[in-house]
C-alpha cells in the first residue's frame, strides 16, 4: 500500500513522467503526420516525374518524327517535287522520248497550272498542268514505253487520264490522243 507521505515525494517524478509520456507520445504522432506527409508528397513528385519523363519521350519521339518528315521535305525539295513546275525537263523528257522510241510526229499542249481542291487537308497545297498530248505511233507499245518514260519524271507526278488510239487513214500506224495531268505540291507563302 502506498502512503501519503510517499505519494508526496512521487508526486513530481510521477508528474515529470506523465509530462515525459505525452510529450513522447506528441512526438511520436507529429513523427508519423510528418512521415505520412513526406510519403504523399514523395509520390506527388514522383507522379510528376514520371509525368516528365513521358513528355521528354514523346517530344524524342516528336522529333524524331519531324527531323523525318523535314529530311523527306528537303529531298522532295532537291527532286523538283515541290516547288516551281520544270516544264523544260518534261519537254526535253517528251522529245528524248520521241527519239529513243522512234515516234513520227509528238505534238502537246500544257495548260496552266491551277491548285487541286483536296478531298482531305494537306500540309502543302497540290498543283496539277493538265497536258493534251497528240501524236503518231507506228503501235501501241510505242506509246506504252512514252508513258512509262513520263511516269518515271522525278519532278512531277504524272497521271494519265486518258488515252485514245485509231488507226491512221494510211494503215500507216496509229494516231493517238491522250489527256495527262502533271502534280506538284506548292510550298506555301510565307505568312
Amino acid at each position: 500500500m502506498i502512503r501519503a507521505q510517499d505519494l508526496h515525494v512521487l508526486r513530481w517524478p510521477l508528474l515529470l513522467a506523465i509530462t515525459l509520456l505525452a510529450l513522447g507520445a506528441t512526438a511520436v504522432w507529429l513523427a508519423h503526420a510528418q512521415s505520412t506527409a513526406a510519403a504523399t508528397q514523395h509520390e506527388r513528385i514522383r507522379q510528376q516525374h514520371n509525368q516528365a519523363n513521358q513528355r521528354l519521350l514523346q517530344a524524342r519521339t516528336d522529333e524524331h518524327a519531324v527531323r523525318q518528315t523535314i529530311d523527306r521535305y528537303d529531298a522532295l525539295v532537291r527532286q523538283g517535287l515541290i516547288g516551281p513546275e520544270h516544264r523544260l525537263e518534261w519537254v526535253e523528257t517528251l522529245d528524248a522520248a520521241r527519239r529513243r522510241h522512234g515516234i513520227d510526229t509528238i505534238s502537246y499542249e500544257i495548260q496552266p497550272q491551277r491548285r487541286i481542291e483536296a478531298d482531305t487537308p494537306s500540309a502543302l497545297p497540290w498543283m496539277e498542268s493538265r497536258m493534251r498530248l497528240s501524236l503518231q505511233v507506228r503501235h501501241s507499245e510505242v506509246l506504252l514505253r512514252l508513258l512509262d518514260d513520263l511516269r518515271r519524271v522525278s519532278t512531277a507526278i504524272v497521271r494519265t487520264d486518258s488515252c485514245r488510239l485509231t488507226r491512221r487513214a494510211d494503215q500507216a500506224g496509229l494516231d493517238g490522243e491522250c489527256e495527262l495531268r502533271w502534280l506538284t505540291l506548292q510550298p506555301e507563302a510565307p505568312a
